[in-house]
């Protein structure tokens, strides 16, 4: 892991961990553009252009999304319906594409680790509830995680970054944010954290290489996956 020069501590002192799913804990950026591409052709009855796909799909939230390509602002009523819809076609990807079909290499043995040490840990994603559904059946995830105990998208809760989902996720582990270690993918789930008092962040690059973390103090290392991860490291 590339570390930021801080000091150098062992993971139990943690006393809650939090990931970020999508792009953190299952590298599936691809199959999100290729959904939303899907998706929106069949709105707009036409092919999306790749100069379109770069400026009005990549790195956009799904309102963004839409509303360019509809021309108009839709409802919360709207973009729920619009979004499952959307969210139908990633999962169908997903199960296409079986041989990636899997967690983050070294994710596993990792959540094994936590669950060793009893340390708190919960999951903090704006993906809808079906999403999460279909997460902890795919990967059995009730291995480590109480799923009544996951923060998804809501729309009780603001979008990241506004720091909604971590101020909730650090309430559901019962541990302050300070206390905390996150680990995210994004500059605006990083700010997100920032923003709600988290200290300690691991970026993870596997499904964005180019992360520009600089700036981000609390930053304390990057991983590309969680097999650069040791029982000790810098944080």
């Amino acid at each position: 892991m590339k570390n930021q020069g801080k000091e150098e501590f062992k993971i139990e002192d943690v006393i809650g961990v939090i990931f970020d799913f999508n792009g953190t804990m299952f590298f599936d950026s691809d199959k999100h553009i290729k959904a939303w591409r899907e998706y929106t052709e069949e709105l707009i009855g036409r092919k999306v252009t790749p100069e379109e796909r770069r400026l009005y799909i990549r790195d956009k939230s799904g309102r963004q999304i839409i509303e360019h390509f509809l021309g108009y602002e839709i409802s919360d009523e709207m973009f729920e319906q619009f979004s499952e819809e959307k969210e139908t076609i990633y999962r169908k990807l997903c199960k296409e594409d079986k041989a990636n079909l899997k967690l983050a290499n070294g994710l596993e043995e990792f959540l094994d680790y936590l669950t060793e040490y009893n340390i708190p840990r919960t999951i903090a994603t704006t993906a809808p509830l079906s999403n999460i559904m279909f997460y902890f059946e795919t990967f059995d995830l009730y291995r480590w995680f109480d799923p009544d105990k996951i923060v998804f998208h809501d729309k009780r809760l603001r979008d990241k970054p506004y720091p909604d989902c971590y101020l909730v996720a650090c309430k559901m582990i019962d541990k302050e944010p300070s206390k905390c270690l996150v680990f995210e993918d994004s500059t605006i789930g990083i700010t997100a954290a920032t923003n709600a008092g988290i200290k300690h962040i691991v970026a993870v690059t596997g499904d964005n290489p180019k992360l520009d973390v600089n700036g981000f103090d609390n930053v304390q290392g990057v991983i590309r996956d969680y097999l650069e991860l040791n029982e000790e490291f810098d944080i």
